[in-house]
């Protein structure tokens, strides 16, 4: 019994047991909300399922079936075989390289298959989605105060963000999971150890393999790092992000590499394709023509997704809102280095995506560090109200002037210095 008591005790950490209770009832309330009225996946949860199901042993064929009843898409399930299989010709072969190394998300899910069937899956995100509210909670407690955390936690629920991709049949959920992870080992008012180091290069590598977001925090930890030195002048090992950025660039790039040459996919003749720009031979041979159309195509695509899915999601609005005035007012802080550098990836995923029709989906990884900085910036803040004094009214004692006091004398004697205690 002493036993659970300690493992619950240090589960909890610094934050109360009423803070914990209240961030599960909003969870499990929205979660049922959410789950209940709204269809929380789109067409890249069928090759998640399907994939899911192979590891699980089935063959291609029934993991196609299951999922296509599991979907009520039986007609229409075999646009995805080629993405399964990855065998040229099939539908959907053109895909399989940009879906296939997303495979962590649907692995993890192989327990829950051979228990529940192809619904199982829905566990994997519940379970990421609790497990970024536990760390997040923690590690927003220790940098700042719980009742800032616990807010900050709810606010972000709020959002219909959280929701669709945290929760719904998309690999964010694990990704950003893993991002936070990174951030409970960055020397944010802690220090960075090796084995921190070490478990900063694991888990980029699984993220590599979760998403292709490995950018996203590796360019908040750089520029971290490239800031601190800026404003301090260090920039050897008396940085303290020179390890981290070390690592997060090293590791960053080999496993992007790597994700490259295991699964190699052209993004030229993807970006040429979605936006209408010819085939890559006419993309090459006009390559000037075809550059000066990127800045209008990144305009045009931009304001798509902001006309889309975060003209509706207010949370999301207010959490976008906290952030750039935390980067405006908190400029020189570590926090705000972070949003930039992982903004900037976002931005830039964003644009090889090239579609407009992401849902800001890039920008999901960015949200832990946006949590940090708006949690900085508000505690930097003096919120307080300060009131004047009110007049008094007439007839009252401070309605009268003070009464003039004579002016001390002046004298030159020195000053007696105070009687000392007795002593015995």
């Amino acid at each position: 019994m002493d036993k659970l008591r300690r493992l619950g005790l240090r589960a909890r950490g610094e934050v109360p047991i009423a803070a914990w209770l209240i961030l599960l009832v909003v969870f499990v309330t929205e979660y049922w909300w959410w789950h209940s009225r709204v269809k929380l996946w789109d067409g890249d949860a069928l090759y998640y399922v399907a994939a899911a199901l192979k590891f699980a042993g089935h063959s291609t064929d029934e993991a196609l079936r299951q999922t296509g009843v599991f979907f009520h898409q039986e007609d229409t399930v075999e646009r995805i075989r080629g993405t399964l299989t990855g065998i040229a010709g099939q539908p959907g072969a053109g895909a399989h390289n940009l879906e296939a190394p997303r495979f962590f998300y649907s692995f993890l899910a192989v327990p829950f298959v051979w228990v529940f069937g192809a619904k199982g899956i829905w566990i994997v995100s519940l379970l990421c989605a609790m497990g970024f509210l536990y760390v997040a909670m923690r590690l927003l407690t220790r940098l700042f105060d719980v009742q800032l955390a616990l807010v900050l936690l709810v606010l972000y629920q709020i959002a219909y963000a959280f929701w669709f991709f945290q929760t719904g049949l998309y690999t964010e959920s694990l990704a950003v999971l893993l991002i936070v992870l990174i951030l409970t080992r960055l020397p944010l008012d802690r220090t960075t150890t090796r084995r921190d180091l070490l478990w900063i290069g694991v888990l980029l590598v699984v993220l590599a393999f979760t998403r292709q977001t490995v950018p996203v925090p590796a360019a908040a930890i750089v520029f971290a790092w490239l800031w601190t030195a800026l404003r301090t002048k260090t920039w050897g090992r008396a940085n303290v992000w020179s390890g981290p950025a070390l690592v997060a660039a090293g590791v960053g790039i080999a496993a992007v590499g790597l994700v490259t040459v295991l699964f190699p996919f052209n993004e030229l003749r993807h970006y040429s394709e979605v936006n209408h720009l010819g085939n890559v031979a006419y993309v090459k041979a006009h390559l000037g023509q075809t550059l000066g159309k990127i800045p209008g195509l990144v305009v045009d695509m931009f304001a798509r997704e902001f006309r889309g899915a975060f003209a509706g999601d207010h949370g999301l609005q207010v959490l976008w809102l906290l952030t750039a005035a935390g980067i405006v007012w908190r400029f020189r802080s570590v926090y705000a280095a972070m949003v930039v550098g992982s903004a900037l990836a976002c931005a830039f995923l964003s644009v090889l995506d090239a579609t407009g029709r992401t849902s800001l989906r890039y920008f999901v990884p960015m949200y832990p560090m946006a949590l940090l900085l708006v949690a900085d910036f508000w505690r930097s803040r003096d919120w307080s109200l300060r009131t004047l004094p009110s007049r008094p009214g007439p007839g009252t004692a401070g309605s009268e002037p003070p009464a003039p006091q004579p002016a001390a004398r002046r004298t030159d004697a020195p000053t007696r210095p105070a009687a000392e205690p007795s002593t015995p």
